[in-house]
């Protein structure tokens, strides 16, 4: 069981993470979601789809096509870094992630996305495709108009959820009369603290 003096600071984690996923303008909506390609780190700006502290994960979603999604298959470690600058508060999550391709979990999740976002996942390119010339990688009959659901299938074809299992938590909470920093550590169903140096 997690130690009273952390119990706090894991409640106003989950708080700010609930509160992201009510509100698209919530800084944490959004994050950078770190991948290792070979020796070298990748980084990104991803959208936060579902966030669970009970199941230690938490959800973004991409193209299976995209260099990510290739980087995590063959090396599934991630590194995940949320910051509020009102909050003044600074999350960085380390696991393994799973993809989820063509599935119950991939089928539920396209049912909730916009007719809009499912263009997204239509394009005719790779993303990080090179390119002779500029697209906006929207099939060019739906750039003013959204596609039926019919149409939109072939999108989720190449639709993934990509879920990062967290197995530590760093927080930092940054304040004038000295910063907070500590470690929340995973394993199984137990949740344990440790107090850091900021």
């Amino acid at each position: 069981m997690l130690k009273r003096e952390f119990q706090e600071i894991y409640g106003k984690i989950n708080l700010l993470m609930k509160k992201a996923l009510e509100n698209s303008a919530h800084p944490y909506r959004t994050f950078s979601l770190a991948s290792l390609d070979k020796e070298m780190p990748k980084l990104r700006t991803v959208v936060l789809r579902e966030f669970s502290f009970e199941n230690s994960f938490l959800d973004c979603h991409s193209d299976i096509r995209s260099p990510k999604v290739i980087e995590f298959k063959k090396n599934n470690k991630f590194s995940a870094l949320f910051y509020s600058s009102e909050e003044k508060i600074q999350l960085r999550f380390n696991g393994k992630v799973e993809i989820f391709h063509n599935n119950s979990i991939t089928k539920k999740r396209w049912k909730f996305i916009t007719p809009s976002s499912k263009r997204c996942y239509m394009g005719p390119f790779s993303p990080s495709d090179h390119l002779e010339e500029y697209h906006s990688n929207i099939p060019e009959n739906f750039k003013f108009e959204n596609p039926s659901k019919k149409e939109s299938d072939r999108g989720y074809e190449n639709f993934v959820v990509i879920r990062c299992h967290f197995d530590e938590l760093d927080y930092l909470k940054l304040k004038y009369s000295g910063h907070l920093r500590c470690k929340l550590l995973f394993e199984n169903e137990n949740i344990n603290g440790v107090w850091l140096a900021p």
